[in-house]
């Protein structure tokens, strides 16, 4: 099993700032098809390869190129802003849930919060298998931004600084609280304000508020979920307008991504090639092969990397208790990727298309019924993950297996028989 990011002491005052995303190295040019990809130069490794920049495609008539770029251009539109459209209209929702909890923080507008909590959270984990472009990180990804994080800094995370946030209250002004690192932002934290401890803090005894008394002050002014809601509704307005910048990006101006994508390699200033652009979002897919499988799914179940029977404190839903939801959304995104969209439009190539249209039928139709499995056993567990891995760990354990059952013809037989380059993250992974 590849390492994974290090997760930060939630118990510690230390400032934490947010890595990348823990998203797999995106492929540079190639075109061998068999090479890593260079995160830092953008040119192949391949031994002897020359520097200079790479040839664009030349379409003539319908080209392999011409192709890939109908290709691209599709999954921007039915699939990558789709689902930033989504998000844009669940983070709204979101913004009206949490000021009216925060206007009267009571139980039944704690749990309405709650209800459009989840619902953004549903659509962001589709979101995160499609960290292309500006979303994607800014030191591996073509055209990244880091986006993701500014929405989602998992595994990044430390609720010791939200409740020290909450002690200081700077989140009343959400432009300024906006500058803030990641952890003590985005969805993640608004997690934790949600579905907090009753009373106690993410914070070890040694920290400053509970050694100087100020969060004991706080509870004891009955002041705490007041605040806690008010802080939510911060989050949720700062959520809001980076869903809108987000989905901008890609379908606003002469220079929105989705053309960039679309045109790889024909005029594209990002990817100077089709396959470039095929590249980038096969990386993205790897998202599920070394996110959703080894650390969401094998570190917690005991599979690799837990020197336990278990490690439920690696889940990644720590408070809302929704990890199986989150890793059942990630596999649907995936899912639509493959296909070409999210409910089969007949219209919308995908990349079983492409393997049909080389000969590869047994694969695309393997990859298609390993998905659709995968979707099937993550969706039909029952209880949460941190409950299962208590009482029956081998559901979690089933859900892995799955997985990686498509992953294995992913990180194989996929990138080989259409020529892409696997993620250097992903080489010598032989699990």
């Amino acid at each position: 099993e590849g390492s994974s990011p290090a997760v930060p002491d939630a118990g510690t005052d230390a400032v934490v700032s947010s890595d990348a995303g823990g998203t797999s190295d995106v492929a540079i040019a190639t075109d061998t098809g068999s090479t890593q990809s260079d995160t830092t130069t953008g040119i192949s490794d391949v031994a002897g390869a020359d520097t200079q920049e790479p040839t664009p495609d030349t379409p003539t008539g319908d080209t392999p190129a011409d192709v890939h770029r109908a290709l691209l251009a599709s999954l921007a539109d039915q699939v990558i802003i789709k689902t930033y459209n989504d998000f844009v209209d669940a983070t709204e929702a979101l913004v009206t849930a949490t000021a009216a909890y925060a206007a009267s923080p009571e139980a039944s507008g704690q749990e309405e919060a709650r209800a459009a909590y989840h619902a953004a959270m549903d659509i962001w984990q589709r979101a995160e298998v499609l960290q292309v472009g500006p979303a994607g990180s800014m030191t591996s990804a073509l055209g990244g931004q880091d986006l993701r994080d500014e929405i989602y800094s998992w595994p990044s995370v430390n609720s010791c600084r939200v409740d020290q946030e909450v002690v200081e209250q700077a989140y009343t002004d959400a432009a300024v609280f906006g500058e803030e690192l990641t952890n003590v932002r985005g969805l993640d934290a608004l997690e934790y304000l949600l579905f907090p401890p009753e009373s106690g803090n993410g914070c070890k005894a040694s920290s400053s508020i509970n050694k100087n008394g100020s969060w004991d002050e706080v509870v004891q002014s009955g002041e705490l979920e007041a605040r806690r809601a008010t802080y939510a509704a911060t989050l949720a307005t700062l959520l809001a307008g980076e869903a809108k910048d987000l989905r901008d990006l890609w379908t606003q101006g002469a220079a929105q991504f989705s053309d960039e994508l679309g045109n790889a390699g024909d005029g594209s200033e990002t990817y100077p090639t089709a396959q470039d652009g095929l590249n980038a979002v096969s990386d993205a897919m790897f998202y599920v092969e070394k996110i959703t499988k080894d650390m969401k799914l094998a570190m917690p179940a005991g599979v690799s990397g837990c020197e336990e029977d278990t490690c439920p404190d690696d889940l990644e839903s720590q408070h809302g208790k929704r990890s199986a939801q989150n890793v059942e959304q990630n596999l649907i995104a995936l899912q639509a990727l493959f296909l070409g969209s999210y409910d089969g439009a007949a219209q919308a190539p995908g990349f079983d298309e492409l393997l049909i249209d080389i000969g590869a039928e047994a694969l695309a139709q393997d990859m298609t019924d390993k998905i659709a499995a995968a979707i099937e056993v993550a969706a039909n567990v029952s209880g949460t993950y941190a409950e299962l891995l208590a009482s029956d760990a081998q559901k979690v354990v089933d859900v892995h297996a799955a997985v990686k059952a498509f992953t294995d013809l992913l990180k194989t037989e996929f990138v080989s028989t259409l020529d892409l380059a696997l993620p250097k993250s992903a080489a010598g992974d032989n699990d």
